[in-house]
């Protein structure tokens, strides 16, 4: 019995002696990567009906997107739970009425609206598990976003390039690969509601604020995007846990 609890005794003093001089990592300083997106158009920027002359009327006329993003991610302090984040994205908006598959519409029929959106995104993301193998983060940023009415749109809403402020929000998971931990997969996804600051109402604008001569409602643009990404981690170093 002596010899049993003794032997008890050694595997426990094994055990913890193996989590006190572990082998682990520090945090990254900086993280940099870049995503494929799938996106979604919401609020006032989706829609897909046309009426009897094929124009959309009520809506944007976008319904599915696809695009790239790349940033950067810059933690703060000792844990660097905390990161400034930076990041810009292209998002491209094609839609017709064929029924096509979500993100891959690259030959659309007529007729069919076209965007392209160029996105920039200054903010802050919250690190949980910053050194570990699993991470998961949740952010905010504020965005500035040009949308351009490409060739073949046949929204009612016929208008020039136009600037808009707007706010982001982003969750998402990263693993790292390998054991030095300098690389990882991610998956996020991320919300951009983009005309908060600089609606415009008026020959060719979006229309898209709410005093008149416009619809007399905000028009909100908004899009959801599922991004699919790789990182790269600076900064990473083995060190023994004590």
């Amino acid at each position: 019995m002596n010899k049993t609890i003794f032997l008890l005794w050694v595997l426990v003093g094994l055990f913890w002696v193996n989590i006190v001089y572990s082998q682990g990592y520090t945090p990254p300083n900086i993280t940099l990567g870049g995503s494929l997106d799938g996106i979604l158009a919401t609020n006032d920027a989706h829609g897909s009906q046309l009426d009897n002359t094929n124009t959309i009327t009520d809506t944007y006329g976008m319904v599915w997107g696809r695009g790239l993003t790349l940033h950067g991610k810059f933690g703060l302090g000792v844990r660097k739970n905390h990161r400034i984040t930076v990041a810009t994205s292209y998002q491209k908006m094609v839609h017709d009425q064929s029924g096509e598959v979500p993100f891959f519409n690259f030959s659309p029929e007529e007729p069919y609206t076209n965007y392209d959106i160029f996105v920039g995104a200054v903010g802050y993301e919250y690190a949980f598990n910053p050194r570990c193998k699993n991470k998961q983060y949740l952010g905010l940023a504020i965005t500035t976003n040009l949308i351009s009415p490409g060739s073949g749109i046949v929204s009612s809403y016929d208008f020039e390039n136009s600037w808009r402020f707007g706010m982001q929000f982003s969750m998402g998971y990263e693993w790292t690969l390998g054991k030095a931990q300098q690389t990882g997969l991610f998956v996020g996804l991320k919300y951009n509601l983009a005309n908060i600051i600089g609606t415009t109402n008026g020959e060719g604008t979006m229309n898209d604020g709410s005093d008149p001569p416009g619809p007399t409602f905000w028009r909100r643009v908004g899009f959801l995007s599922l991004n699919f990404g790789f990182n790269f981690y600076t900064g990473v170093k083995p060190y023994r846990a004590k």
